[in-house]
């Protein structure tokens, strides 16, 4: 089984930590891995500090190889606390009710921050409750520094909280009221804890103010001032104990623990006065203004209090990895690492800043499991019909390929049939064509007789010319679309008859009446012919004494065709 791991990071204003915790069997914290990155801190260039970050975060990702899901500590100049007592309302009725308390007691829009609450003690009548929040677009760059590099956060909690549960985890016999003091660069923690009741103020005297004095005085720039107060007070200078640069890091030392004591002593007095709390019975001072070496013993004597360094790697084991990566030296930069680790072995206050869209995409991961399981589940169920109808499609296939088998043999004479039939089909064309000359040419003397004996009937009338009339060409614009299924008719024929009638009453006169009845009796007779179906074009001349010229054109009857 996997051991439960936490990647932790701490972004403060003048470094980077990483360490990644995981829980021994022994129920203490181990601290497999630890990694230190220092970055610039100077106030002046406060504006980069995002992309101090994201690049701080890149260099430990790539020189450790560290990457996946990690915890975040909010830094104090990100995060606003607020301590707040309301009405203990019903559950149902509580999201709404402190929803209400922190758009009164934060500072700005609840839109433009994240927010969360954690409640302190509830007696039943008040609740206490402590909000944290932070500007949302602070903790959108803070968390896409981290995801640039690699680390996916999971949780943002701030440092106050995670400095409580790392105090509650690694000093549990201190069940006293105590005073935890964490100096960074750019603001200061105090931890006011009595049983569970705790109280958190944080101020901008920290130890940038040192480095500034040190500047100003020595006439350098920070980065210069920095790297000499660190150097003096961690012990590691090698200036001579006379020289003037180490005696101006003492003196700007000395001011800072002044105005410091001045700081904790109206702290202290207004938390006793507002709260009704003891006087701690100890202080515990940590990060990296704690190097300064008089620090606790200054502050003890003009407290009157005990005093001593907070020890961060208390109730932690150390690897042998860590030690060599310099936890041990930097432990004073631990505390906040350690607190956001303590949930692996005993319950912290679920706390967390981060922007709505990583949490919602955070939910969404950790329900993938669920969806991956109810995939596996439905794929599962549809396996056995996959499998039947699978085996069912195999066999219908083989049977496909051997009935392909028996009818190639049946195609072939498919093929042949389908030859021999066309063959048929165009000799029958031929053998009805041959009929219908066969049929038709007799027709051409029994129409020639037929007219002899209408002229006949008439009397006195002969034919001078019987001309057949040139097919018209068809007008293919005209015409509608040919349609395969509709036959197309074949062209009329006409024939046009040309003659005389003699007019024996009146041989040399003009036409008589009598003669146009008789024409007209001609061409109506022509219309009872089988051979003819019309006739069109009748013309007729009358300008020749006793001869009556005419022409008209006969439309053949297509089924008795010529």
């Amino acid at each position: 089984m996997r051991t439960p791991r936490v990647l932790a990071l701490d972004p403060g204003a003048s470094h980077v930590s990483a360490g990644i915790f995981a829980a021994g069997s022994s129920g203490r914290l181990s601290l497999q891995y630890f990694a230190h990155e220092a970055q610039d801190a100077d106030p002046a260039h406060e504006a980069r500090w995002s992309e101090h970050l994201a690049q701080s975060f890149g260099a430990i990702a790539a020189r450790e190889h560290l990457s996946g899901p990690c915890a975040l500590v909010v830094p104090g100049h990100l995060a606003l606390t607020k301590f707040v007592k309301t009405p203990a309302l019903d559950r149902a009725k509580r999201a709404q009710s402190l929803a209400f308390e922190a758009s009164q007691h934060i500072p700005y829009p609840l839109t433009e921050v994240v927010w969360d609450h954690v409640v302190m003690a509830d007696d039943g009548f008040d609740l206490d409750v402590m909000f944290a929040a932070a500007k949302f677009d602070a903790l959108q760059s803070l968390c896409a520094a981290a995801d640039a590099a690699g680390f996916a956060p999971e949780r943002a909690t701030p440092g106050s909280l995670a400095l409580r549960a790392a105090f509650r985890y690694s000093y549990p016999e201190a069940s006293a009221s105590a005073l935890v003091i964490n100096i960074g660069a750019r603001s200061t923690h105090l931890l006011f804890l009595d049983g569970e009741r705790f109280y958190i103020r944080t101020f901008p005297l920290a130890g940038n103010v040192v480095t500034a004095a040190l500047a100003e005085e020595l006439r350098i720039d920070f980065a210069a001032a920095e790297t000499l107060k660190v150097s003096v007070l961690a012990g590691r200078s090698e200036l001579p104990e006379n020289s003037p640069a180490r005696a101006a890091v003492q003196r700007a030392a000395a001011g800072f623990i002044g105005r410091l004591h001045l700081e904790l002593t109206r702290s202290i007095v207004n938390h006793r006065r507002q709260t009704g709390a003891p006087q701690p019975a100890a202080i515990y001072v940590t990060g990296g203004g704690s190097l300064i070496g008089e620090l606790p013993a200054t502050l003890a004597e003009r407290l009157k209090l005990p005093v001593e360094r907070y020890d961060a790697l208390r109730g932690v084991d150390v690897s042998p990895d860590a030690r060599a990566s310099g936890a041990e030296t930097l432990s004073y930069e631990l505390a906040e690492l350690v607190g956001l680790a303590v949930s692996l072995v005993q319950p912290v206050a679920d706390v967390t800043l981060l922007p709505p869209a990583i949490t919602e995409a955070l939910a969404f991961r950790k329900r993938q499991p669920r969806y991956l399981a109810a995939a596996i589940l439905a794929v599962a169920a549809l396996l056995p019909p996959i499998l039947y109808l699978h085996h069912r499609a195999t066999g219908a296939e083989a049977l496909v390929v051997q009935a392909e088998s028996q009818l190639r043999p049946l195609r072939s004479l498919e093929a042949r049939n389908n030859e021999n039939l066309a063959q048929i089909e165009a000799a029958r064309k031929q053998i009805s064509a041959l009929e219908g000359l066969v049929a038709t040419k007799a027709n051409w003397l029994d129409f020639l007789a037929d007219t002899q004996a209408r002229l006949a009937k008439v009397g006195d009338v002969w034919l001078e010319r019987i001309q057949l009339v040139p097919y018209a060409p068809l007008d293919a614009s005209a015409a509608p679309a040919a349609d395969p299924a509709v036959p197309v008719p074949a062209p009329t024929l006409k024939l046009t008859l040309s003659g005389r009638l003699l007019d024996v009453a009146n041989p040399v006169s003009e036409v008589s009446q009598e003669s146009n009845e008789r024409v007209k009796k001609l061409i109506a007779g022509f219309t009872e012919s089988p051979f003819i179906t019309a006739v069109e074009n009748e013309r007729f001349d009358t300008k020749q004494p006793g001869l009556l010229r005419f022409d008209f054109t006969l439309v053949v009857n297509a089924r008795r065709p010529l």
